[in-house]
């Protein structure tokens, strides 16, 4: 059956809603996002209606109210206790968009009814839904200052659930295109096979770096999770520690 149902674009402007005193003035720092979001009450609705489309700009202001463009963000709010309540699968949710999205699995038990032991008993969830961080890239000549950290923050505290879950998987994306691969699991096979030796360090420093958002490695898996429900660290820190750390190369600094 064709769907001709015309999904409903929407814009958003995401800015931060405290200052704090930085190395740099990340304040000027905002988000400018595109989304599509498609409905959920017909009597059986697709499983990637449930999930939203978040993609966008990462912007500086200036003083003449005048932006610039230093890189790009993407980010799926995965709506699951909606899916819940109208009897569609978190599996079906899950593996409905593409492999990149269907790699967040290892968040569930087998079943995909739940989340997994370790989830709950490090995470704490009290919501089912999640805030999957898919790409964050800063232009290289931009890169080094901490833009991708206040990104990716703002992303959680605009859109994160409220007691849920944000995830992603850090991975090298440039090295995709640079081996003409379509997913980062077609990358991360590769590598296991010892086809693609760069991934693997790329890869290991930019778990440090997302790391320092109190991002935590789901056992045996490429997944990195992070509590919306607990205490997180605070941008400050977050920044401060980023300057501190001299083990990270500048050319992976987002």
């Amino acid at each position: 059956m064709t769907n001709n149902k015309k999904p409903a674009s929407t814009t958003h402007r995401s800015k931060p809603t405290r200052k704090a005193a930085r190395p740099i003035d990340l304040e000027s720092v905002f988000l400018e996002l595109n989304s599509t979001v498609m409905p959920t009450w017909d009597s059986n609705p697709e499983p990637g209606n449930y999930l939203t489309p978040l993609t966008g700009n990462v912007c500086i202001a200036s003083d003449d109210d005048d932006s610039t463009v230093v890189g790009t963000i993407s980010a799926y709010v995965v709506h699951l206790g909606n899916a819940s309540d109208n009897g569609v699968a978190w599996f079906d949710v899950l593996d409905s968009y593409n492999a990149d999205i269907a790699l967040y699995l290892d968040l569930f038990e087998t079943d995909a009814s739940s989340y997994s032991d370790w989830v709950q008993s490090i995470h704490e969830p009290y919501s089912s839904d999640l805030l999957i961080l898919d790409r964050i890239r800063v232009e290289p000549q931009y890169r080094g200052k901490g833009y991708g950290l206040y990104a990716a923050q703002l992303m959680i505290q605009s859109f994160g659930p409220p007691g849920g879950l944000a995830a992603c998987v850090p991975a090298p994306f440039e090295l995709l295109q640079k081996h003409g691969l379509a997913s980062v699991e077609d990358a991360i096979n590769l590598s296991r096979e010892e086809r693609l030796p760069e991934w693997q360090p790329a890869q290991t420093k930019l778990r440090q770096f997302w790391s320092l958002l109190g991002f935590e490695p789901v056992p045996a898996s490429d997944v990195f999770a992070l509590s919306l429900s607990l205490r997180q660290p605070s941008m400050q820190d977050i920044i401060q520690k980023y300057f501190e750390r001299k083990t990270i190369p500048t050319s992976l600094l987002q």
